[in-house]
C-alpha cells in the first residue's frame, strides 16, 4: 500500500494530463499511487500513460468512470478515494501541477504535526494565466494566489476558500468524522469539504508556494475552461445554497454553528465590498478635485501675469 493516494479527475484533456503526469513523475517523494478517474475516452488516457512508460505501472490505477450524477464533481473524487487504501490523500486535477518537492514537504510536515488534532496540511499556490491548448499553454502572467496564508481557521475559511484543492494533503482517517465530498455540488465541492474538515480537525500551513493553479482565459470554453470563470453563476448559486443549508441546520438544532459563521462571513464580505467601492469613489473624487484645483491655480497664475 502506497502512503499517498493521488486522485486525478480527467476528461479528454490529453495535453494537460501529460503535463500533470510530468509534474507527478518529477516528485522527490516516491511512495505514491495515482488514481486516474476518467470520465472521458479511455484510449486517450491509455495513450498518455503509454507515452510515459506507465501503461502497466503498478503505481497507476486507470478508473474509467461514468458519473451517476453528471456534472457533480464530488462523485469522481469519492470514487477515487474508495478505489484505494492509503495513509494520506490529495487531489491533483489534470490541468494543475506541483513543484517537485510538494509531496515530500507536505508529508514531512504532517508527520511532525504540532498537535494531535492536526489531520491535514496546506501550502500556497501560484496562479499561472496561460494561453489555449492550440497555442501551447504558454504562460501569460504569474502571481501569488494566497501569499499571506499562514494559518487556516473556520472564521477565515467561511469568508473564502483560501487554498486550492491540489494544495491540500490530509490523513485518510480524518474522513471518518469529515465524510466524503458532496455529490450534489457541481462546483465548490472542495470548499464544502474543507469547511466540514475544519469543523473536526486542524490544518497546518506550509508557508511555501508548492502548487500551480493553471488558469485559462475567461473566454475559454469546453474542455479548456476553468470552472471559476466558465461557471461563475453556478459558483454564486451554490455558495448561497451552502450557506443556507448550514444555517437551516443551525435553526433546526437551535444552536449557533457553521451556518451562523457563514452568515456572518457573508455580511462581512458584503460590508468589505461596499467599503471598497466607497474608497474607489472617494479616490476618484479626490483625483478630480485635484485636477480642478490645479486648473484653478493655473488660471489664477495666468490672470496674475496679465
Amino acid at each position: 500500500m502506497s502512503r499517498v493516494a493521488i486522485i486525478t479527475r480527467t476528461v479528454n484533456r490529453p495535453i494537460m494530463l501529460d503535463r500533470m503526469i510530468r509534474s507527478l513523475l518529477a516528485q522527490t517523494f516516491a511512495d505514491w499511487h495515482l488514481v486516474l478517474v476518467n470520465s472521458g475516452d479511455a484510449q486517450t488516457v491509455d495513450d498518455v500513460l503509454k507515452h510515459h512508460g506507465l501503461a502497466d505501472s503498478a503505481r497507476i490505477t486507470h478508473l474509467p468512470y461514468t458519473n451517476p450524477t453528471p456534472g457533480m464533481r464530488g462523485s469522481p473524487l469519492n470514487a477515487g478515494i474508495n478505489a484505494l487504501h492509503s495513509e494520506f490523500i490529495t487531489v491533483l486535477d489534470d490541468d494543475d501541477t506541483w513543484a517537485p518537492s510538494f509531496l515530500q514537504v507536505m508529508v514531512a510536515t504532517l508527520e511532525r504535526k504540532a498537535h494531535p488534532n492536526v489531520r491535514g496540511v496546506v501550502c500556497r499556490s501560484l496562479v499561472i494565466e496561460e494561453s489555449s491548448v492550440d497555442t501551447g499553454l504558454q504562460s501569460i502572467r504569474e502571481y501569488q494566489l494566497n501569499p499571506e496564508l499562514c494559518n487556516v481557521t473556520l472564521a477565515n475559511l467561511a469568508v473564502v476558500n483560501r487554498f486550492c484543492i491540489h494544495a491540500f494533503l490530509y490523513e485518510r482517517a480524518a474522513l471518518e468524522a469529515t465524510g466524503l465530498y458532496p455529490e450534489d455540488y457541481p462546483v465548490l465541492e472542495d470548499w464544502h469539504f474543507n469547511l466540514r474538515f475544519l469543523l473536526h480537525h486542524d490544518v497546518m500551513v506550509v508557508p511555501e508556494t508548492l502548487t500551480n493553479y493553471h488558469l485559462r482565459s475567461a473566454e475559454a470554453t469546453g474542455a479548456e475552461a476553468n470552472s471559476q470563470t466558465a461557471e461563475r453563476l453556478d459558483h454564486k448559486f451554490y455558495e448561497a445554497r451552502l450557506v443556507n443549508e448550514a444555517l437551516r441546520e443551525d435553526l433546526r438544532s437551535g444552536k449557533p454553528g457553521l451556518g451562523h459563521l457563514l452568515s456572518q462571513a457573508v455580511l462581512a464580505r458584503q460590508l468589505g465590498d461596499t467599503l471598497h467601492k466607497l474608497e474607489s469613489r472617494l479616490k476618484s473624487i479626490g483625483e478630480k478635485t485635484g485636477k480642478i484645483d490645479a486648473r484653478t491655480k493655473a488660471l489664477k497664475e495666468k490672470a496674475g501675469k496679465r
